[in-house]
């Protein structure tokens, strides 16, 4: 399912990139004429098997849980660089100038990453009502306090990181030599013992930062944008929701099963005067889709202008 989204990532970050970066793929569960294309196409391509504590049968089930295990091992997994980005398998580069957000936040050794939450999530905590709310009972059901509470941790912590935003894990950047990696590792390995191997990743990124209070750099949402979007069809790109309605920099399709599955499938999407359209978010769909739709606006604007560009 992920072998496309992977290919459209690395287009993405090629034809954005005023450069060409290193681009590296970790082996949750590639085939071999797969593996082959990308490294044919320069990507370096990593099994992150076996490492220290991941769990065995979880990983036969599901292949693809090596990249959520594997993102907090890339300073060993991809060694001789400076600092690494990791972007999920379902997201992709609108615009270069995320990256280099992500990049120089994390330039004096802090993770950077995106919170959860914010003005695009009207309920960023879950509150389940005990006995119908009476006497104000209630059960907080966020991320952190749901994944902690599967991995065992104590009371003590799951009070002080329940409440706290999430750190998405899907997109993030850090120095290869910042102290987070061991840190997330060691959470990791207790998460592991008793938690869920899909969500480790992220509940461990939480308690380095919380727990052991190293440095963190919240970015904006562009950076790892999931929810809520616009189209501009006069500049063919995704925007935020809201005023100012800024450019999207990273897409994360996280939300958007049917579409991993089948880049044919739409959402509606509205544009900024208030149109809606379908769209595919994916991406070179989504460029397709929206430079038809920009041509289309041409065309009820000046039908003429538009016959003289296709007979010229």
């Amino acid at each position: 399912m992920y072998f496309p989204m992977i290919e459209e990532l690395h287009q993405s970050i090629r034809a954005a990139s005023p450069e060409s970066p290193a681009l590296g793929v970790i082996d949750a569960g590639l085939t071999a004429p797969q593996v082959w294309q990308l490294r044919h196409d320069g990507v370096t391509v990593v099994q992150p098997r076996p490492l220290p504590h991941f769990p065995v049968a979880p990983l036969r089930k599901r292949p693809a849980l090596a990249a959520n295990l594997g993102k907090l091992w890339l300073d060993r997994l991809f060694p001789g660089y400076r600092t690494l980005v990791w972007l999920d398998g379902d997201t992709w580069v609108q615009d270069y100038a995320a990256i280099e957000l992500l990049l120089g936040a994390a330039r004096n050794g802090a993770l950077a990453i995106v919170p959860g939450g914010g003005r695009f999530w009207p309920r960023p905590i879950d509150v389940r009502w005990l006995l119908g709310g009476l006497w104000g009972l209630a059960q907080v059901r966020s991320f952190n306090f749901k994944n902690g509470k599967h991995a065992d941790l104590p009371l003590r912590i799951l009070r002080d990181i329940g409440p706290r935003p999430l750190l998405n894990a899907g997109v993030f950047a850090l120095r290869a030599d910042a102290p987070h990696w061991e840190a997330m590792r060691r959470w990791q390995q207790h998460i592991l013992r008793r938690g869920r191997p899909f969500t480790s990743d992220q509940i461990a990124m939480a308690l380095a930062v919380h727990e052991d209070a190293l440095p963190v750099e919240l970015l904006p949402d562009t950076c790892n944008y999931i929810t809520a979007w616009r189209v501009d069809p006069r500049s063919a790109s995704l925007r935020e929701y809201f005023y100012p309605y800024p450019r999207i920099g990273i897409v994360h399709l996280a939300g958007q099963k049917a579409m991993r599955f089948d880049p044919a499938a739409t959402v509606e999407v509205p544009d900024l005067a208030g149109g809606v359209h379908q769209l595919s978010l994916r991406y070179g769909h989504f460029q397709r889709m929206a430079a038809a739709l920009a041509a289309e606006l041409v065309h009820q604007a000046d039908p003429a202008r538009v016959q003289d560009t296709v007979l010229s």
